[in-house]
């Protein structure tokens, strides 16, 4: 009878404890700091797939079962178009948000990283946003307005014109193609060329170019491997034009919450795995332009001489001038003057 009560005092006691610990202000954001999810659109092959399941791990790692990350990828939990809109409003707490064309929704001024040909590389576009006023306040001002924090680079690269069929050696080739955008800011250079233009996300494209609705695409040649988009395109227009990066983005709020130790191991695994993304995706994209060639029987179409003048010639005219309407003339001018002079 006396053991019998004593365990009815102690289940009484301890049902008590747990009430009370749940309902301890701030024990609820305990609970979801111990697991957290990191969600991306990109195939588990993806370069950018790969280096942001290699930061999770990592983090893992160094927090010492503290705190993990649960990667989502393949889109399971938010399409490229509906991660940044999900890390502000804290529907998840980090994500692969493809900066190059998604930050313009945010800012129009962002569109200056798709002006063609101005840019010698990720890096020195990024130097754009470290280096110089103009680029410095804009990347904070989008910052602070999606709350968001960055963690990592895990760069997508190099943007390539691929055709299903066309070698797109001339301009005059490409009038009439149907090419998917991702962003308005992609039409202009679409548009110079007379090319129609379908909007499509990731996930809709293989199915897209199968059944003929477009038949053209303007993406890396990373992208091109993951999603086997290689079934169908055979043909890449070198050389690069436009750089590409890709970040991984954390919810402020969240971030700003949690302790000092944890955010100290994020930042520091973002440094790493930020430099060796760079490193590895100029690389990973030229590997598989030659596996498009060597295994899946596709052609390159080098630009070069009075072809790639007159490609040139089309965007400073047409292309430029059309993206410059699509941002303020402080940023416009910001950028042009810094490729140029490189300040």
């Amino acid at each position: 009878m006396i053991a019998s009560s004593l365990t009815r005092r102690s289940g009484l006691i301890a049902a008590v404890l747990v009430a009370f610990l749940a309902a301890w202000p701030g024990s609820e954001a305990l609970a979801q700091a111990k697991s957290v999810r990191l969600s991306f659109h990109w195939g588990v092959d993806h370069e950018s797939a790969i280096m942001a399941t290699k930061f999770a791990d990592e983090v893992n790692k160094a927090a010492a079962g503290q705190f993990k990350i649960d990667v989502f990828p393949s889109g399971q939990l938010f399409s490229i178009r509906q991660i940044s809109g999900a890390l502000s409003a804290g529907s998840v707490e980090i994500g692969g948000v493809v900066t190059h064309n998604q930050f313009s929704a945010i800012d129009n001024d962002w569109n200056m990283v798709q002006i063609p040909g101005i840019w010698r590389g990720i890096e020195h576009q990024r130097d754009f946003f470290s280096k110089t006023p103009e680029g410095k306040a804009l990347r904070e001002r989008i910052l602070k307005k999606a709350n968001l924090v960055h963690l990592a680079y895990v760069p997508v690269g190099p943007y390539v014109t691929f055709s299903k069929s066309n070698d797109m050696s001339t301009v005059e080739k490409m009038r009439g193609l149907k090419a998917r955008s991702l962003a308005a800011s992609e039409r202009p250079g679409f548009a110079a060329r007379k090319m129609s233009v379908v909007s499509l996300s990731t996930e809709e494209v293989y199915t897209a170019l199968q059944s003929g609705m477009i038949d053209t695409l303007s993406t890396v040649p990373t992208a091109v491997k993951a999603y086997a988009w290689w079934d169908h395109l055979k043909t890449a227009q070198l050389p690069y034009a436009v750089y590409a990066d890709s970040e991984l983005m954390a919810n402020g709020t969240w971030f700003n919450s949690l302790p000092a130790n944890v955010q100290k191991i994020m930042l520091e695994v973002g440094a790493r795995i930020s430099k060796e993304a760079t490193d590895r995706t100029m690389a990973g994209n030229a590997a598989a332009l030659k596996e498009m060639v060597e295994k899946h029987g596709g052609k390159i179409t080098t630009l070069s001489g009075p072809a790639l003048e007159a490609f040139d010639k089309l965007d400073r005219e047409q292309t430029q001038p059309a993206l410059a309407k699509m941002m303020s003339k402080e940023i416009f001018d910001a950028a042009i003057r810094f490729t140029s002079t490189g300040k």
